[in-house]
């Protein structure tokens, strides 16, 4: 049985929720917080317990599809044995908690986040914020929040905020990325860097922000975002080490934009080419950059 993308996206909304309960009990005392590359990268039991049962509903609800998560890191068929998926196989791409940070912080800003792709599209994608009961949606049908269609905002760039984890951490190009921060500030209302890769996307795609961009990210982080945009009437684009432009396997790229118009798609690349080359890709598909 073939599932169109308002299948995979209903099921998708089933485990988002299904976890939302026990990530809302976490969230009040996350406990022992452990890191994975260094302090900036925490990581807790909850990450983990919610991905495993966000994995379990998703293979059982769409046998034969593959999957790749935050904490498994590695793209894995129901039987957890890691595959390099076909052209034509579903991949889920499984963030259980969007801004692990803000969560062990009690900073009500994280969010679950699962898309599905096939070949070089998102065709489908799926934020549910359960701090406030939000649900962004993005299907063959369209964009949601909460059940109502969204849109960009079409407003051009100093009349809109922009968002995004531009510069982070890893950058080694300080700056490079001061100057393309600075043409940020200068040329937009202002810029928020909120700590949710997932909901910088999804408040471009509900015209909350013009756009948004950031450097050194994996699939997961932006995969239900891109959906969300694009089904909202913007556009994504993705981005090699070497700063080549992509638009299509965007979510296999290290480095993002995503913006409600060309203004604003155009302002956020020339940030991003401020800042030098770096190695930040990682091929979890088995394909090079």
């Amino acid at each position: 049985m073939t599932l169109s993308p308002s299948d995979l996206a209903d099921l998708a909304e089933l485990a988002a929720r299904a976890v939302g309960p026990d990530l809302l009990t976490a969230f009040e005392d996350p406990g022992q917080i452990e890191y994975k590359r260094n302090f900036h990268d925490p990581v807790t039991e909850h990450d983990r317990r919610a991905e495993a049962a966000i994995r379990a509903l998703l293979f059982e609800g769409a046998p034969g599809t593959v999957l790749l998560g935050e904490e498994e890191g590695r793209t894995i068929d129901v039987q957890g044995q890691t595959v390099v998926a076909g052209d034509e196989d579903v991949v889920w791409l499984v963030d259980p908690i969007d801004g692990t940070a803000n969560f062990t912080s009690r900073l009500p800003w994280w969010c679950v986040s699962i898309a599905a792709t096939r070949g070089d599209d998102v065709i489908m994608g799926v934020i549910y914020q359960p701090s406030t009961d939000t649900m962004y949606r993005a299907d063959d049908t369209g964009a949601y929040k909460n059940g109502e269609l969204i849109r960009v905002n079409d407003q051009p760039p100093h009349r809109t905020l922009f968002t995004g984890g531009f510069p982070g951490e890893k950058t080694a190009d300080y700056e490079g990325a001061a100057r393309g921060f600075k043409l940020l500030l200068d040329e937009t209302k202002s810029v928020r860097r909120l700590g949710s890769t997932a909901l910088h996307l999804a408040g471009v795609a509900d015209g909350t922000f013009g756009g948004t961009l950031g450097m050194g990210t994996q699939p997961w982080d932006i995969g239900a975002g891109i959906a969300l945009i694009q089904a909202a009437g913007g556009v994504v684009v993705g981005l090699t080490d070497d700063h080549e432009r992509r638009t299509t396997r965007i979510y296999d790229c290290p480095h993002y934009v995503g913006a409600a118009n060309a203004d604003t798609l155009d302002l956020a690349l020339r940030a991003l080419d401020e800042v030098g080359p770096q190695a930040f890709y990682t091929d979890y598909f088995g394909r090079t950059s």
